[in-house]
């Protein structure tokens, strides 16, 4: 492989860090320090990369806020969902999960190595934990639909996963360390659903079960998530089978829409 390929595809790498790190904070404008802090890459490299975004119309700049997606983010994704239309065929299960349990319920999406939130609907119970939000994006692993995709995969590539989110999960998820995943794999292989016992935030439970597309490829996952004293254990054997049934009927609905395309 020659250097100018290797280069190329290394700016392309840092320009999508960049836009993760603006979209990471769910439509709040953000500076070229937290940008530069949650890439690793230096002021200037961000700072540059910036400049071209900003004129592709992907990255708009706000003085009294920072830096936010621009138009044609959005434009991209109005495209990208006639491709895919997974937010109107998974919103009705997840808004039938949350009024059924009143617990928050999700669709999240595998977007290679991590998962990201794509819906959250939430039920009638007054306390909420607020850590999944639509846009949040995290290694696959953490929390309770990650923990599902992960399992949901083969050993070879959560192997891969584990190595390739290894820094990023010891810089910020200290209780989601390889130790620490291998057996909430095993867990969930064993039972059908992930359990997140509050790794990311203390007090913050969730359950999981994985969603795959028509050729077995780990697509998603649906998930409930509760404060810890609404997810022990007699409530996750009574939510884990419903959550796995919902998957699987959610399942049929993509497979069916796939085939049509």
């Amino acid at each position: 492989m020659n250097s100018g390929h290797i280069q190329g595809a290394q700016s392309t790498y840092r320009t999508l860090q960049v836009l993760r790190a603006i979209a990471g904070e769910l439509g709040s404008g953000v500076s070229l320090a937290y940008i530069t802090q949650r890439t690793g890459l230096s002021k200037p490299t961000v700072h540059r990369l910036l400049q071209a975004l900003m004129a592709e119309g992907m990255v708009e700049k706000s003085d009294e806020e920072g830096y936010f997606l621009g138009p044609e983010c959005y434009a991209l994704g109005v495209i990208a969902n006639q491709r895919y239309g997974l937010r109107e065929i998974a919103a009705t299960p997840v808004a039938r999960i949350a009024a059924d349990t009143g617990d928050s319920a999700f669709f999240c999406l595998r977007s290679e190595w991590h998962s990201l939130c794509l819906i959250r609907e939430d039920g009638s119970y007054p306390i909420k934990t607020h850590v999944l939000q639509p846009g949040t994006r995290l290694p696959l692993g953490v929390g309770g639909a990650g923990i599902a995709m992960l399992a949901a995969m083969s050993d070879d590539e959560v192997e891969q996963c584990l190595a390739a989110n290894a820094e990023e999960c010891a810089a910020h998820f200290p209780n989601d360390q390889r130790a620490d995943h291998l057996p909430r794999i095993a867990e969930c292989r064993a039972l059908g659903y992930g359990i997140n016992r509050g790794s990311v935030v203390a007090g913050s439970w969730g359950i999981g079960a994985a969603v795959r597309d028509r050729h077995g490829r780990v697509l998603g996952a649906l998930s409930v998530a509760a404060i810890e004293s609404r997810l022990q254990p007699q409530r996750q054997r009574e939510l884990g089978p419903r959550l796995i049934e919902a998957a699987r009927t959610l399942e049929a609905k993509i497979h069916r829409a796939q085939r049509m395309r």
